[in-house]
């Protein structure tokens, strides 16, 4: 899930009238408040198997028919405490939760009620208004405004088994949501940002207020020195989190050796989420993007696991693709979707389609999962219609420092590979996954059509508003 910035240089986040306009961060940032990554544990993959480190949080899938949009996992806030079930979403940096004054939420969400907790504290008590890309984590783009409106106060946030808390740790809390996040089954969301603070903006001084981010605040508070900055992504059957370091039950920690990936920092530190050069896509032995045998593209891609969608940089971008991959695909609305026949993409959904990411030293080529593809039927009204996983947005997106063209990587290719996130070595590993491999509660030792012709050009310069 994508928070809009605006993202010129010293902006980190877009916010509507009414509030503060721009956030100072501090460049250079400081990078280094914490340790180095630590080391994994030596030896063979066998003996790494029985020692997982961190703490695991089980977690559940919110499908529309055969597609996987959000991944969500359970929290408490509050003393004595609330339960709520929020979505980890390294493309946002904020904690959000929905208040018991909330008239715009489902009934099915759980409330925050303020006055039932003993340690909450309304200050700051900064308002504001934020908006989302792709609330919800759909498939199908919106022409409405999705976001909501939160205060910033303080209260404990935790995990009861085995228990961790953060202590005065501030986050969003909520008044109103828009459609896209009331309609969704999650009260709310947990970003999970590279970079340990945050800023409010505060209007009436015209200053900003730091703050240390919920999943920072847990590795801190936690005094056994148990827990790495580490945490790692398991998306598939029995899902979860893996929080203060990874689960190696569920994955071959040699093969993080040749694929983990350093981050593009001075875009993750201003976006506060998980930015890296892309390089290359390809379907086969075909590059998608270029008629020569060998492209080097200087993009970027945004990795998401909030989006249920592969997000192009524009119009063109998505025109490229779909032309070189199959006549018989095109635009589906005026907001982006693309797609056709249902039987011909899912055969194309079978094919091998693959993106180079990282630098031109250290890059890893990773898959597109197989089957997704095909995102489903498109419209009821039109049963014979499927969309297809590559969205073009309004505007082109572009990074602000040197106007590169922008993507969105989200889990149909983050959930093929166990996922391991480093905000302190500002690195992501993909690594290869066992077969059957499980998890459970562990608390470690360790850390229009027409081939050729398209469908026209893209128009706009925007910024990377994604």
């Amino acid at each position: 899930m994508k928070l809009l910035h605006s993202l010129t240089a010293g902006v980190a986040m877009h916010v509507a009238a009414g509030s503060a306009s721009v956030i100072d961060r501090r460049e250079p940032y400081e990078m280094f408040r914490f340790p180095g990554r630590i080391p994994g544990f030596e030896g063979s993959d066998v003996q790494q198997q029985i020692r997982p480190s961190g703490i695991n949080i089980p977690l559940e899938v919110w499908r529309k028919g055969a597609t996987d949009l959000q991944w969500m996992g359970e929290i408490t806030v509050g003393t004595p405490p609330q339960t709520f079930k929020v979505i980890f979403d390294t493309g946002s940096p904020y904690l959000l939760l929905p208040r018991n004054n909330c008239t715009t939420c489902s009934p099915e969400q759980n409330l925050f009620n303020p006055s039932l907790s003993s340690t909450f504290s309304p200050g700051p008590g900064i308002s504001l208004e934020l908006f989302f890309g792709t609330a919800g984590g759909g498939t199908v783009p919106t022409n409405t405004s999705q976001g909501a409106n939160c205060t910033a106060v303080t209260d404990t946030v935790s995990i009861s088994s085995p228990p961790l808390d953060g202590l005065n740790q501030q986050f969003l809390l909520c008044d109103y949501y828009s459609s896209g996040l009331a309609d969704q089954p999650a009260d709310g969301i947990f970003g999970l940002g590279p970079v340990p603070t945050g800023f409010w903006p505060d209007k009436q001084t015209n200053t900003t207020i730091e703050f240390e981010t919920a999943y920072w605040n847990w590795i801190n508070s936690n005094t056994t020195g148990e827990l790495s900055p580490e945490f790692g992504f398991y998306l598939g059957e029995k899902p979860q989190l893996t929080i203060g370091g990874t689960d190696t039950r569920l994955y071959y920690p040699s093969t993080l050796r040749s694929r983990t990936i350093p981050l593009e920092v001075q875009l993750s530190t201003m976006r506060s989420s998980w930015v890296a050069g892309l390089r290359a896509v390809r379907a086969g032995n075909q590059y998608l993007l270029s008629n020569i045998s060998s492209p080097v593209r200087d993009d970027v891609a945004l990795l998401d696991t909030g989006s249920a969608i592969i997000l192009t940089p524009d119009f063109a971008t998505a025109a490229s693709l779909y032309n070189l991959l199959s006549p018989q695909i095109g635009p589906l609305d005026d907001l982006g979707s693309w797609g056709g026949p249902c039987e011909v993409v899912e055969q194309l959904a079978q094919r091998e389609i693959s993106f180079v990411i990282g630098t031109a030293e250290r890059r890893v080529e990773v898959k597109l999962v197989r089957g997704a593809f095909n995102l489903g039927v498109f419209d009821e009204r039109r049963p014979g219609i499927c969309q297809a996983v590559f969205v073009s947005p309004m505007e082109t997106a572009r990074e602000p420092v040197k106007g590169r063209l922008a993507w969105v990587l989200g889990t149909p290719v983050l959930k093929g590979y166990y996922t391991v996130w480093d905000g302190t070595a500002m690195e992501v590993g993909f690594g290869e996954l066992r077969q059957g491999g499980q998890g459970g509660w562990v608390r470690g030792k360790g850390k229009r059509h027409g081939k050729g012709k398209g469908w026209g050009k893209g128009t706009g310069r925007g910024v990377w508003g994604l």
